[in-house]
């Protein structure tokens, strides 16, 4: 009877362990990512989400930073609508297939009136990686930070080689949001 008892034990508990939830690989900590603000080279494949109060935009996006230049890809769904958007200082390519135009100005103000929505890409290039745009301030919050009127939070972290890098990525300001599931890093 009492290895009866025993054997019951054993399998409730066993049973309990299996239904235990998992855990992320660890939690998100900026102080542990600042050395990656000065990574020059990296490529993400994922997957983007822009809302505010009169539009929004899904698309797959495929990001190529490089130390002066960062290449953007958006597809809409169903592949709908390719843009491929190069970025430099000071100016930015729009090529949607059809049409290729250069403007020259504030990258983010262009950004915003060529996508109709907000899209803060000289700060993002930063987010991405976990960390803050270094040459603005910026108050760290729990799960992220606040900076240049964005909320910036991590929501997942992935293990890509020996860093730690975000999976799932969300920015809000006023009435707009930005979501960012990066589903592959390459950092080289």
């Amino acid at each position: 009877m009492m290895r009866f008892f025993l054997l019951s034990a054993l399998v409730l508990l066993l049973g309990a362990c299996s239904f235990s939830p998992e855990r992320p690989i660890e939690g998100y900590q900026l102080a542990e990512k600042q050395h990656l603000q000065k990574l020059g080279n990296w490529h993400l494949e994922g997957r983007l989400a822009i809302v505010d109060a009169k539009d929004s935009i899904s698309a797959s996006i495929s990001w190529r930073h490089q130390a002066e230049r960062d290449d953007i890809e958006l597809v809409g769904p169903l592949a709908q609508g390719r843009v491929a958007i190069s970025v430099t200082e000071g100016s930015v390519v729009v090529d949607d297939g059809d049409n290729r135009q250069e403007y020259s100005g504030a990258v983010d103000a262009i950004m915003a009136e060529q996508l109709g929505v907000d899209m803060p890409v000289t700060a993002l290039k930063f987010w991405v990686l976990g960390v803050n745009d270094p040459r603005q301030s910026f108050v760290e919050q729990e799960g992220g930070f606040f900076q240049g009127g964005w909320l910036v939070r991590y929501r997942e972290m992935q293990r890509v080689d020996a860093e730690s890098l975000p999976k799932k990525i969300t920015a809000e300001k006023d009435k707009t949001r930005i979501k960012l599931i990066v589903d592959q890093w390459d950092l080289s």
